[in-house]
């Protein structure tokens, strides 16, 4: 029952932004995909405050991953230099 009195809705999340040491836009942006009236506990907003400002870099899924191949480098085949006319 304790843990229900500490979860908030996403406006007074928003509203109290300075709590979580962010911007009031930054915590809309992290529940962005909540309802209005979902109740949120402190824990859960600072996960998704967290994910929003630090988002995990994915390749795009139009690219296909190459795999690294290590390099081989040739001997290089010496020629004669014959610059002389004859």
């Amino acid at each position: 029952m304790t843990e229900d009195l500490n979860k908030r809705n996403k406006q007074e999340w928003i509203e109290s932004a300075a709590v979580l040491k962010a911007e009031p836009y930054e915590i809309a942006g992290a529940l962005f995909d909540c309802a209005d009236c979902d109740l949120l506990s402190r824990a859960e907003v600072e996960q998704r405050l967290d994910a929003y400002l630090h988002p995990v870099k994915e390749a795009p899924a139009s690219t296909p991953v190459k795999p690294e191949v290590p390099q081989v480098k040739k001997a290089k085949e010496e020629t004669p230099n014959d610059n002389s006319k004859g």
